[in-house]
């Protein structure tokens, strides 16, 4: 047992606070401890990562000794994607750990001593990294003892060293833009930064993919000479390294031990008075209104709707985790939309279903910021006016957002094909505000804050909104496949089929609706 305020008290408070967290189970229910149902769904997910990695490593021949090159640009590349992960992931945390925890005040004000309370915060973000990480990669580490292939126990310390050394990397690439930005505009930049890192990955798996392939392949094969040998990123060159640490070798592994915890110990001992700093100023950030010159003018004038849209349009830019979160999609989108406007060939069926999938997961991430996370519910029942209405323009303040950025690519689609762009607007359309109505009746009230674990407090309103957003997404692929290749008796019983689906789906949900109280 630690001794009570000592770092590592404090660190075990952490680490518990994270591995509920990562569980998607409440803080404040920490003392019961984890539910039988949970530890089943980790332990069945770890069997079956066991098992897959023991299949796949099983009919892998690889031979003794020093890695073959093919191998090591192989885990190369995979620990270099890991890497843009885990930067993503430790920026993210540092966010919380800063503005959004709420904690730290009390701590640098407690005996405990500044160092220690960075150290510990710091510590915990690596810890919870590391361990989502170890989770999907040290099973293989694991297969390894079993089939005699101990090179594989290189994964425990490529990945721990990584972690300390992205996660150190994050918080000061985040105290950075505190100093230089300030508070308010740091926690919409550094979630909008770890948001582009982690779509990095799937917008370069994506680009060989799509119609501008050619143009990449001709990129990377120009960037592959950096790559051979005796060159200055050859298999030589300490870029390597974590792959060589992941297979096995010894000493690039100590390195990488060495490397991150050198990293993470610079990180903590020069940087926790300006991480002291960081911390006041955004106790102190809050926002005083701004008297507007001339006095207070009232205007009644707008009408309800467009009073309640507006409304809500405001406290959605005031919103850094949903701005982080929408252009995280947007940048999900850009793949599938840019050989559209660029005019090359592409599956315009598959286009019109990413589209209306994606149109369909904005609409239901704003619908429960506008609708479920509502502020001042009693407020807006107590008012003098319809509560129809009210919701109404809600609806609406839902389902503009995702259309306004669909008409981009649609308004350029309807001077070539008219037929193929109101298809796809009317089943944009219908995704939206089919999704923001499965949130609106399945979803109970909550808090802003809550809006990064919104997928793990009501699993029924998750697995609604996934169908709802597949169903109007295939319905949209058949339609536009049968408007190019002709309404034959397959495509007609498939858009039959789907439009019963999503009728099933509304109604399902409708009928599992929360009840005002």
């Amino acid at each position: 047992m630690a001794r009570p305020g000592s770092a590592l008290w404090l660190l075990r408070h952490e680490l518990r606070l994270a591995m509920f967290d990562m569980l998607g189970m409440r803080k404040d229910a920490a003392s019961m401890g984890i539910g039988k149902k949970t530890l089943a769904v980790w332990l069945i997910l770890a069997t079956l990562m066991h098992g897959f990695a023991f299949m796949a490593l099983s009919h892998a021949t690889i031979p003794a000794g020093p890695p073959a090159h093919a191998l090591l640009k192989m885990v190369g590349a995979l620990m270099a994607g890991i890497f843009t992960l885990m930067l993503s992931t430790g920026l993210n945390a540092s966010v919380t750990a800063l503005f959004e925890r709420r904690d730290l005040d009390l701590l640098l004000s407690s005996p405990i001593p500044s160092t220690s309370v960075f150290s510990v915060r710091l510590a915990a973000i690596a810890a919870s990294s590391c361990t989502l990480y170890l989770f999907f990669l040290a099973p293989f580490a694991h297969a390894g003892i079993v089939l005699g292939q101990f090179r594989w126990l290189g994964i425990y310390p490529a990945i721990i060293g990584m972690t300390l050394t992205s996660s150190s990397i994050a918080m000061l690439l985040t105290l950075g833009l505190v100093r230089w930005l300030g508070v308010r505009r740091t926690r919409v930049t550094a979630q909008l930064l770890g948001a582009l890192s982690g779509a990095a990955v799937f917008l370069l798996t994506q680009a060989f993919n799509s119609a501008f392939g050619p143009d990449v392949q001709r990129i990377v094969t120009r960037l592959a000479s950096l790559f051979d040998e005796g060159a200055t990123l050859g298999v030589d060159s300490v870029a390597w390294l974590p792959a060589r640490a992941a297979l096995g070798m010894p000493l690039p592994a100590l390195l990488m031990l060495a490397t991150g915890g050198a990293v993470f110990l610079l990180t903590a001992r020069l940087t926790h008075r300006f991480f002291v700093r960081g911390v006041q100023q955004a106790a102190g950030a809050a926002r005083v209104a701004r008297a507007p010159a001339g006095g207070v003018r009232l205007r009644f004038g707008r009408g309800l709707a467009r009073t309640v849209i507006v409304k809500e349009w405001r406290l959605i830019w005031r919103d850094p985790q949903l701005i982080a979160q929408v252009g995280l999609q947007l940048m999900y989108m850009l793949p599938l939309l840019m050989p559209l406007l660029f005019g090359r060939a592409v599956s315009l069926p598959t286009v019109a279903a990413a589209l209306v999938f994606l149109c369909g997961t904005l609409s239901s991430s704003l619908a429960w910021i506008v609708i479920a996370a509502e502020d001042a519910p009693d407020l807006l029942r107590g008012a003098p006016c319809s509560q129809g209405a009210i919701r109404r323009a809600k609806l609406a303040a839902v389902a503009i957002p995702p259309l306004a950025v669909a008409l981009l690519p649609l308004c350029w689609l309807g001077m070539r094909q008219p037929a193929a762009a109101a298809i796809m607007l009317l089943a944009c359309t219908m995704c939206a505000c089919n999704s923001a109505l499965v949130v609106a009746w399945c979803s109970p009230p909550a808090a802003r804050g809550d809006s990064k674990r919104r997928g793990k407090s009501n699993l029924a309103r998750t697995i609604f909104e996934l169908l709802t957003g597949a169903g109007w997404a295939g319905l949209s692929f058949i339609l536009l496949y049968g408007q190019a290749h002709g309404w034959n008796a397959p495509v007609v019983v498939g858009a039959v089929m789907s439009t019963l689906l999503l009728m099933a789906f509304a109604a399902t949900a409708w009928f599992f609706r929360v009840k005002p109280g």
